[in-house]
C-alpha cells in the first residue's frame, strides 16, 4: 500500500529552537515562478540561514522536533505500524514567508530524506496579514490539497492529512479537504504527545444550492471577464471561489471546484433509492457478493418505470426506500450478536428480493400458450409477485438492462425471482401449494421444500423459507406515510382523484351504453362479472375490519408460549383466473370479436373507477402510523423483537383533508352513479382506525389463516412482538376455547 501523507508546514521548530534565547535571523531565497517544488529543486535549509549547520544538532533533539515531525512519527507509529518507509509519499504545504519556507526545508532535507517529497506554496499564501491571503492564499491552498488528492486517487493510493502546523486558519481548510475526500486527518496539539484523529463526519456539498450554482459556473467557464461578469456577480462570493482566470485569460475552475462538480454530479446522476440501496450498512456481509449487489442497485429507480399503480405505494421514490431501513432494523442486532445468522449467498438473496420484490407492477399482461392476457388494476395488484417472477426470468429483460451497461448473471436474478414470488402472503412458505392463473403452466411447491445453488452454494428450503419469512416481517412494517409521499403530497393525490372521477366515469358509462345497445347479453355478464370483481376485491383492507381483536383466549404460533394448540393454516392448492379468461368464457356464444372487445373496454373502465375510488382511503391508513421503534432482546434462548408502532399525530391536518374527500367522493357516488351498481358499497365503508393498521401489520406474521411466518420464525429462535403506542397488539385467537 502506498501512502501519501500531506502536512500543513508550521513554525514550531523556530520556536522550541528560540526558547533557548537565541533568534533566527532568515532569509527568503528566490524562486522559480512554480510554486510546486521536489527536493532538488526546493533551496535547502543552509539558503535561509548560513549558519545552519552549527545548530543541526539542536534540532535532532527529540524535545526540539516540530509538530509536524512528532505527527508524523506518531501516525505511522500508531497507524501504519507495517507501512515500509519506501511506500510513503510526503507532500508538505509551506505558507510563503522565509521562517515557514525554512522548517518546511528542515522537514523535507533532514527528517524526510530518505524518501519521496513534494514541496507546495500555493500563490498569495503568504502572511496571515498579507491582502492576498483570504481572497486568493486560501482558495489555492484548496485547489492545492484537492489537486494533491486527485492525483492519489487516480493513482489508486491512499491519502493521510496531517493539519498540525502553520496558521491557525490553514487547518480548518486541511479539515475541509478530509471531509471532501473522505481522507483521516491526524493531529497534535502543541506541546501535548496525544495524537487526535479528526475523522471525515458525513457532510457534503449542499447538491440544492450547487444544483442552482452549476449552470452559471458551467456557463462562465471558457468565458473570459467581460463576457462572464453578469453571471460571475450573481453568484454568491462562496462559489466564486470555485473559478479563476487562466493565463488565456478564460475562466476554469480551481481543483477544488473540479472535485465538487464531480462530487455534485455523482450525486445527482443516482437516484435516492441507488444511493440508499448501495449505502446500506448490511452490505459488508455480502463478502465477495458485495460488488454484484452494487452493479445491482445501478438499476435505481428505472426497474418501476412504467409502475401501472403508482397510486397505491411509490415503489421508486419511497417504498423500497423504506425497506433497506427496515430491513437494517431487523437484522443489524442480528448480525452484530450471530454474524453467521445468515450466509453471504442467504443475505445478498435477501437484499436482492428487498430491492426487486415488487418490479412486476410495472407490466400489466401476462404471457399465455395463446398470447398475452391483459390484466385489469385489481388483478396486477393479486399478481404482481408472479409478473415480477416472470419479469426478472424474462431475457429480453436482461438484455434490456445489459444494453445500459448492467451484467448480472442468469443465476442471480432467476434465483431472487425464485424467492421473491413467495412474499406474497398467500404463496406457501411449509404446506400446501400455487398454481399460478390457468394457463400459465405455473406450479409453486412450499418454498421450505424446495432448494436452490446459488454460486455453487446450495441453499436448503428452511433456509430460503427463514429468508421470505424475514422479509414479510420486514414488508409489513412499511405501512406509513412514506409509502406515497409526503403528507402534503398524498393530499394532493387523493384531491387529484376526486377531481378525476367525473372523467372516469363518464368513459365507463359511454362504453357501457355502447355496449348495452349493441349487445345487451354481453353486457349482462359483464356487469355480472364486475359485482364478483368489487365482492372479491379486498375492500376491507381500505374500509376497516370490523373483527374484534380485543381478547386473546389461546396460544398460538406469534406468541411467546412454546407450542400452539392449534393447527397451522397454511394456503390451499389455488388457482386464479384472470377475468379476461372469465369474461371470454361468459362470452362464448357471442358472435363478434367487436363485441367482446368492447365488454372488455367497459369492464376495464369499471374496474379502474373502482380501484381509483378506493386510493384516498388507502392513503388515510397510511397516515395514521408513524416510523416504528424497534428493540431486541433474548431470555430463554430465544430473541424477542418487539416492533412498536407510535401513531402519527403530526399529520392530523392531512388526516381531516382526506376525510373531507372521502365524504365527498361518497356523496359523489351517492349522487351521480345508480343506486344498483355495486360502486355504491363504498358508500358503506368506513376508514381505518389506528389500532387496526397494527393488527393487519400483525396479521402477515400470525392470523387465524397464516401463521406460517411466526412457525418458522420460531423455528429459529424469534418471537415478534408488534405494540401498538407501546401496548401489545392482540393476537388473533379469539374465542376458540368457548
Amino acid at each position: 500500500m502506498k501512502m501519501h501523507f500531506i502536512v500543513s508546514v508550521g513554525t514550531s521548530i523556530i520556536g522550541n529552537y528560540e526558547k533557548y534565547g537565541t533568534s533566527l535571523r532568515l532569509s527568503r531565497p528566490s524562486f522559480r515562478q512554480s510554486s510546486i517544488f521536489d527536493n532538488s529543486s526546493f533551496p535547502i535549509p543552509g539558503k535561509f540561514y548560513s549558519d545552519y549547520n552549527y545548530i543541526l544538532d539542536d534540532f535532532k533533539d527529540e524535545e526540539n522536533w516540530g509538530a509536524e515531525q512528532k505527527s508524523i512519527e506518531k501516525v505511522k507509529k500508531e497507524k501504519f505500524k507495517e507501512i515500509n518507509s519506501s511506500d510513503c509519499y510526503y507532500h508538505l504545504i509551506s505558507t510563503d514567508t522565509a521562517e515557514c519556507l525554512f522548517c518546511a526545508s528542515h522537514l523535507g532535507h533532514e527528517v524526510l530524506k530518505d524518501t519521496e517529497v513534494t514541496y507546495y506554496v500555493p500563490l498569495g499564501l503568504g502572511a496571515a496579514d498579507d491582502a492576498q491571503f483570504v481572497d486568493i492564499g486560501l482558495p489555492n491552498l484548496l485547489s492545492c490539497v484537492a489537486g494533491i488528492l486527485n492525483r492519489v486517487e487516480e493513482q489508486g493510493d491512499e491519502a493521510t492529512i496531517i493539519p498540525t502546523g502553520g496558521y491557525k486558519a490553514i487547518i480548518p481548510y486541511l479539515t475541509i479537504a478530509s471531509i471532501l475526500y473522505t481522507k483521516p486527518a491526524y493531529y497534535i496539539y502543541e506541546d501535548s504527545d496525544t495524537l487526535i484523529k479528526l475523522p471525515a463526519p458525513p457532510l457534503s456539498v449542499d447538491t440544492a444550492a450547487f444544483r442552482l450554482a452549476l449552470v452559471l459556473l458551467e456557463n462562465i467557464a471558457g468565458l473570459n471577464e467581460k463576457e462572464a461578469a453578469p453571471y460571475f456577480e450573481a453568484l454568491s462570493e462562496s462559489f466564486q471561489k470555485l473559478v479563476y482566470v487562466n493565463q488565456d485569460g478564460k475562466y476554469e475552475y480551481n481543483a477544488f471546484g473540479e472535485r465538487l462538480k464531480n462530487m455534485f454530479a455523482g450525486q445527482a446522476l443516482r437516484s435516492p433509492l441507488e444511493i440508499r440501496a448501495a449505502g446500506n450498512t448490511l452490505i459488508p456481509g455480502l463478502g465477495k457478493y458485495e460488488d454484484t449487489f452494487r452493479d445491482m442497485t445501478r438499476l435505481g429507480e428505472t426497474v418501476w418505470i412504467g409502475d401501472k399503480a403508482p397510486e397505491m405505494a411509490d415503489h421508486a421514490r419511497h417504498h423500497h426506500i423504506n425497506l433497506f431501513a427496515y430491513t437494517e432494523l431487523l437484522l443489524l442486532p442480528i448480525l452484530n450478536s450471530s454474524p453467521h445468522f445468515l450466509s453471504s449467498e442467504e443475505l445478498f438473496l435477501l437484499l436482492g428480493m428487498v430491492y426487486l420484490h415488487d418490479c412486476g407492477h410495472s407490466l400489466s399482461s401476462l404471457p399465455f400458450s395463446s398470447g398475452r392476457i391483459p390484466l385489469l388494476p385489481t388483478e396486477i395488484r393479486i399478481f404482481h409477485n408472479l409478473l415480477g417472477f416472470l419479469r426478472l426470468q424474462d431475457n429480453v429483460f436482461q438484455q434490456a438492462l445489459q444494453r445500459q451497461g448492467i451484467q448480472l448473471s442468469n443465476f442471480d436474478f432467476k434465483n431472487i425471482a425464485s424467492l421473491s414470488v413467495y412474499h406474497r402472503k398467500k404463496m406457501p412458505l411449509l404446506n400446501g401449494c400455487c398454481t399460478g392463473p390457468e394457463g400459465t403452466e405455473i406450479e409453486l411447491k412450499p418454498l421450505s421444500t424446495v432448494s436452490m445453488i446459488h454460486n455453487k452454494k446450495k441453499i436448503e428450503g428452511k433456509r430460503l423459507a427463514l429468508l421470505a419469512a424475514l422479509f414479510r416481517i420486514i414488508d409489513g412494517m412499511d405501512k406509513q406515510v412514506g409509502r406515497a409521499g409526503d403528507a402534503n403530497e398524498v393530499t394532493m393525490k387523493a384531491e387529484a382523484i376526486l377531481a378525476d372521477l367525473p372523467h372516469l366515469w363518464d368513459r365507463a358509462v359511454r362504453i357501457g351504453s355502447m355496449l348495452s345497445s349493441l349487445a345487451p347479453d354481453a353486457k349482462e355478464k359483464a356487469d355480472q362479472i364486475l359485482n364478483q370483481i368489487i365482492d372479491d376485491y379486498e375492500l376491507k383492507e381500505s374500509a376497516g375490519s370490523n373483527k374484534d381483536h380485543s381478547q386473546s383466549l389461546a396460544p398460538c404460533y406469534g406468541c411467546e408460549e412454546a407450542t400452539c394448540q392449534f393447527e397451522c393454516k397454511s394456503p390451499r392448492n389455488f388457482s386464479e383466473i384472470p377475468e379476461y379468461l372469465e369474461l371470454e368464457k361468459a362470452l362464448n356464444g357471442t358472435k363478434s370479436e367487436i363485441f367482446f372487445s368492447l365488454a372488455w373496454e367497459y369492464l376495464e373502465a369499471r374496474v379502474r373507477f373502482f380501484f381509483q375510488v378506493l386510493q384516498p382511503s388507502y392513503y388515510y391508513s397510511d397516515l395514521l402510523l408513524g416510523m416504528p421503534k424497534v428493540t431486541h432482546s433474548s431470555s430463554n434462548g430465544k430473541r424477542h423483537i418487539t416492533i412498536n408502532f407510535p401513531e402519527n399525530k403530526d399529520v392530523s391536518n392531512s388526516r381531516e383533508k382526506i376525510e373531507e374527500v372521502w365524504e365527498e367522493i361518497k356523496k359523489w357516488i351517492s349522487d351521480k352513479i345508480e343506486k344498483h351498481a355495486p360502486e355504491q358499497k363504498i358508500q358503506y365503508a368506513s376508514l381505518q382506525q389506528p389500532e387496526q393498521i397494527a393488527q393487519v401489520i400483525r396479521d402477515e406474521y400470525c392470523s387465524e389463516k397464516y401463521s406460517e411466518v411466526a412457525e418458522i420464525l420460531k423455528d429459529a429462535d424469534i418471537i415478534v412482538v408488534f405494540q401498538y403506542k407501546g401496548n401489545p397488539v392482540p393476537c388473533w385467537k379469539i374465542g376458540q376455547q368457548k
